[in-house]
């Protein structure tokens, strides 16, 4: 071979190599939890900063009328992502049947949200446990004995007055046998391994939210009932009273000029933090003994199908109100630590729902926070608020409230998720006060 062909022959070798494309990476690349922050697919910091997207209505297929344009309008608002809810009684309407044309639409509300380049965080949704009640377990997993239903001043006093919704909720955490003789937290596993499966490969997920606001059954009672008490001592020590009457408490906590009142009261951020820590025990108890077991048997059922997506941890509802949390990390069957995993709790100030907004304390808001942050730090958790805000009359004051809540979040360097979703928000004087720190968080 002359030295002219044996130099035509290496340059075609070498344009070959120049024509081959990079190796492919082989599948999704997922957001993953890393320490205390979230990476992106690039393996980039990633800060959450997003709204919920929730529809609670049987009548309209646990899905309304969201369409592209509401998470085209999210995006439009600088948020990249969506934490939105899903409801065990629209996956499950009968015992181990999963409704898939449900679980299809569903996946077509992520669609839209990844159209918009928008990351989905999948919420399993209740309140008051049961669509009996509220949202949540289908009928048939809502064993309440046929006890009372009693509803109060603000939804939430439910869980406290309801012998239905504890009753209801303590089978739930002792997983009673449903109609078929499976347990019903065995079907909730269940559940949320087919949700799993169904979103396993999509990278637009981000993971699973596995209980919104977990919540005892008839320790719920008990736990209000020694705050109060623990209250009723420090207001009479404080006035120099010899007893002070709880009973008189559970009377005004009945009535909206009543609990404006003991609202007033706990704006003294030591009283507030001397009631809530005689709760403590209880909700620790609760976390410990119960939640953390269904959140176990829940993450076996979908790191058999998904090992890939983020376990977002809830602790229990009384830490919205900074009751600390006794949650730990998840673990598998040789005791290793699952190594995706987030904490994801909410806060919000005492007088959501209320008449009583004006009364907002920016200490009590920074404290919830700040022990939210505190238990991250400790287990070495990413964090994300699912929830906060509720300022449904979208005004000047709840725009001020929001300017402070957004401050905490950047001050600690956490996502967060706005509730919740209105199409009216994007008219609103609140929707520039829910603008993050420049730089955080765009996909």
């Amino acid at each position: 071979m002359s030295r002219f062909s044996l130099m035509l022959m290496l340059a075609a070798c070498l344009q070959c190599g120049a024509a081959q494309p990079a190796p492919e990476r082989h599948g999704p690349v997922f957001v993953k939890a890393a320490g205390m922050q979230f990476l992106d697919a690039s393996g980039m910091p990633l800060l959450l900063h997003g709204i919920n997207v929730i529809n609670k209505s049987k009548d309209q297929g646990y899905v309304g009328d969201f369409s592209p344009a509401d998470f085209a309008a999210i995006r439009s608002w600088g948020m990249n992502c969506v934490r939105l809810g899903i409801i065990w009684d629209g996956l499950e309407p009968q015992p181990g049947r999963i409704d898939e044309d449900y679980l299809e639409r569903v996946g077509k509300l992520v669609g839209y949200a990844k159209a918009e380049g928008l990351y989905v965080l999948l919420d399993m949704h209740q309140d008051l446990y049961s669509v009996k009640f509220s949202d949540g377990a289908p009928a048939w997993a809502t064993l309440d004995e046929g006890k009372p239903h009693t509803v109060g001043a603000v939804w939430s006093d439910a869980y406290y007055a309801s012998a239905a919704v504890q009753t209801a909720l303590d089978h739930f955490w002792e997983n009673a046998p449903g109609p078929d003789g499976v347990g019903l937290q065995d079907h909730y596993a269940k559940v949320w391994q087919r949700v799993a499966r169904r979103f396993r490969d999509e990278p637009a997920v981000i993971g699973y939210d596995l209980m919104n606001e977990p919540f005892p059954g008839r320790d719920a009672l008990r736990t209000e009932q020694a705050i109060l008490r623990r209250l009723a001592e420090l207001l009479a020590a404080r006035k120099g009273q010899k007893n002070a009457a709880p009973d008189e408490l559970f009377a005004m906590m009945a009535t909206p000029d009543g609990r404006r009142q003991i609202t007033r009261w706990l704006n003294d951020i030591s009283l507030f933090t001397g009631m809530m820590e005689a709760g403590t025990p209880i909700m620790q108890d609760f976390e410990r003994g119960r939640l953390m077991p269904m959140y176990a048997r829940v993450r076996r059922a979908i790191r058999q199908v998904d090992a890939h997506h983020i376990l977002f941890l809830e602790p229990s509802m009384s830490a919205n109100a900074a009751i600390p949390s006794a949650l730990e990390p998840l673990t598998d069957d040789s005791g290793r630590r699952d190594p995706q995993q987030a904490y994801a709790p909410h806060g919000y100030d005492i007088v959501v729902d209320t008449n009583s907004k004006d009364l907002t304390s920016n200490q009590r808001v920074a404290l919830i926070f700040r022990r939210h942050a505190e238990f991250a730090g400790k287990w070495k958790m990413p964090m994300l608020v699912g929830e906060w805000g509720a300022y449904y009359d979208f005004g000047a004051a709840s725009a001020t409230l929001a300017r402070f809540a957004v401050q905490q979040f950047d001050a600690l360097g956490c996502g967060d998720m706005y509730w919740a979703y209105r199409r009216e928000l994007g008219r609103s004087p609140l929707l520039p006060s829910l603008a993050r720190h420049p730089g955080g968080g765009s996909r």
